[in-house]
């Protein structure tokens, strides 16, 4: 019989997810601190809710995932953008912060990781220096470890929840990109120090995702098939970026396109020699029904971001319709009028 332990979720999947990161993550908590969400952005809806203060702000990578940063505006807070670049968030622009300005800051949402979009791994240094201001701030940072399941060079990146003494960092995780997007189950580990907070302001909160979905997730964790899973999806995806990136270099962009942060995640970057502006380019392909997302949709200030780059999400990708795409972006690269 399963257990359903007031809110946050069955007992035994939360059960299942702290065996879970303990073995693959390297966290180490109970299951009362693991709160079973519909999807991520329930997730942050939810921290939003509880981390609340005057005025507050949230801090943020520049370029980041635009759709989670409406909700933190939804809920109330003011976004203050810090540069990211290849090596993620630059924590240098955390010492220019004036103590109000910090002092106004509720926490930092950041993809330590794999940055979205442009893909790098925050090292420890800056790592430290976050942790660092989050403690002196007395703000809390909230890690989306959105795909690290999926790396597929070099060791496993170490969580910042991991290597947090100071209880500051709120982690959030999903299953949809590992199981399938059609299962909104995400979820979020507290630190000790939010668990009373948790009770007193949402201890009324109870998951909404159905019982009969983390009960038949609870058994398929604990019975050793999610791992098994994780292994054939990995090996999968590692196939499907190949072969997408063997049918670029291989076709009519083969020297016009330069591809790079391949090595982890579910999507990479692809710059094109071209003078067309992104604008003008992301155009003319939806004209000849290719649908491009470019780097610079996702930065606060669209002329900050390197012209000409594409996040190409190669999970979702086509394959058979892939050459007959890469034609058509070969043509628009040859136009060079703007009009």
């Amino acid at each position: 019989a399963f257990r359903y332990c007031g809110p946050g979720g069955i007992w035994e999947l939360r059960e299942a997810i702290t065996a879970y990161l303990f073995r693959m993550r390297g966290i180490r908590v109970p299951p009362e601190r693991v709160m079973i969400t519909s999807g991520s952005t329930q997730g942050l809806r939810i921290v939003a809710r509880l981390l609340r203060r005057n005025s507050s702000a949230v801090l943020v990578e520049d370029p980041a995932h635009r759709g989670l940063l409406e909700v933190v505006v939804r809920a109330g807070y003011t976004v203050e953008g810090l540069r990211a670049d290849e090596r993620g968030l630059d924590t240098s622009a955390l010492r220019t912060l004036s103590r109000e300005r910090a002092g106004r800051v509720a926490f930092a949402y950041v993809t330590p990781s794999h940055q979205y979009p442009l893909g790098g791994i925050l090292p420890v240094q800056r790592r430290q220096a976050l942790i660092g201001f989050a403690r002196d701030a007395g703000c809390h940072i909230v890690e989306d470890d959105y795909d690290s399941e999926f790396r597929f060079v070099g060791r496993p990146i170490p969580t910042l929840f991991s290597v947090d003494e100071a209880g500051r960092v709120i982690y959030l995780n999903t299953f949809s990109k590992t199981i399938a997007p059609s299962i909104r189950i995400s979820y979020m580990v507290l630190p000790h120090r939010l668990l009373a907070a948790f009770r007193e302001k949402l201890g009324f909160y109870a998951s909404t995702v159905s019982g009969f979905e983390q009960y038949t997730l609870a058994r398929f964790m604990a019975e050793g098939y999610y791992e098994k899973h994780l292994n054939r999806m990995r090996k999968r995806y590692h196939q499907k970026r190949d072969a997408v990136i063997a049918c670029i270099r291989g076709g009519p962009l083969a020297e016009r396109a330069r591809i790079t942060e391949e090595d982890a995640g579910l999507h990479f970057l692809m710059t094109l020699d071209t003078t067309l502006p992104d604008g003008v380019l992301r155009r003319r392909a939806a004209q000849r029904g290719v649908r491009l997302a470019m780097l610079s949709e996702y930065y606060n200030d669209p002329d900050d971001a390197p012209p000409h780059v594409l996040v190409v999400n190669y999970s979702g990708i086509d394959i058979e319709k892939l050459p007959r795409a890469l034609a058509r972006l070969a043509e628009i690269g040859e136009e060079q009028d703007y009009a």
